[in-house]
């Protein structure tokens, strides 16, 4: 059996020869092979070389065509409709944006301590730092909610995700918060870990803050649109975030929607 197989690139089709039967399980709709350091050119040479015009669908064999993609171009995917994880409204936005409201809540309203599932979170003076992906004060905002929520009997015992919606550098900006802050006993109690959505694929926690690290503070210009992304990377990432959290989810942006 491989699970989270959507992340799997074209390495693993080696653990085909290695069994008579296999089930291949994952989610297009979420975080694909990234190719992160790997020569792309050589690989694309080596498949044109070797397997170009041989077997069927030659060209998805590159390095960001997952394992089960690779799969749906011979065996028709059975989806898996039934969702436990989230509470129905944050995976109501999961439903919207990737499966065409095809997925089933099964989680009771009533099964959460911890309300609204959804808090969306302004940071007033909010500001992306020039053309690094870093926004100071959310993520000084972010790790000072976290921490009152852990002073809340309500939120006894859960665990607590951050994750950036724009790169790296401000999940480990504010992994260097928690860990100034925060007891290292507390952090691994809680289980708390900061990092972008590929991170936590195939993970969750109780509650989960976003980081939208963007703004359009006066003087920042319009905010450039965001769409799906090369290969609806974008879209998958968001797909992915969202989801990871169980009972609430924390929107923390420095978006003034006046302008």
């Amino acid at each position: 059996i491989v699970d989270e197989a959507s992340q799997s690139d074209i390495s693993s089709l080696g653990i085909l020869y290695m069994a008579k039967k296999i089930i291949i399980v994952g989610d297009d709709k979420q975080v694909s092979p990234m190719a992160v350091g790997l020569d792309i050119d050589k690989m694309n040479a080596l498949r044109d070389m070797y397997i170009k015009d041989i077997i069927p669908n030659w060209h998805l064999y590159d390095a960001k065509t997952s394992l089960y993609d690779i799969a749906g171009t011979t065996f028709q995917p059975l989806m898996l409709r039934e969702h436990f994880r989230c509470l129905a409204e944050i995976i109501g936005y999961s439903n919207k944006l990737s499966y065409d409201y095809k997925i089933k809540p099964l989680r009771s309203p009533g099964s959460s301590k911890v309300s609204p599932p959804i808090v969306p979170y302004r940071v007033a003076d909010g500001r992306r730092e020039g053309s690094q992906k870093i926004n100071t004060k959310e993520a000084e905002m972010i790790v000072a909610l976290m921490m009152a929520c852990m002073e809340q009997k309500e939120y006894e015992g859960m665990t607590f995700g951050v994750i950036s919606l724009l790169g790296d550098e401000q999940a480990q900006k504010i992994q260097r918060l928690i860990l100034q802050k925060i007891d290292p006993a507390v952090i691994e109690e809680r289980r708390i870990l900061c990092g972008n959505a590929s991170h936590f694929q195939g993970d969750e926690r109780d509650v989960i803050f976003l980081s939208l690290v963007d703004s359009n503070n006066e003087g920042d210009g319009p905010l450039r649109l965001a769409r799906e992304g090369s290969d609806q990377s974008r879209k998958q990432r968001y797909n992915v975030a969202v989801s990871r959290a169980k009972d609430q989810l924390w929107v923390v942006h420095s978006l003034d929607l006046s302008k």
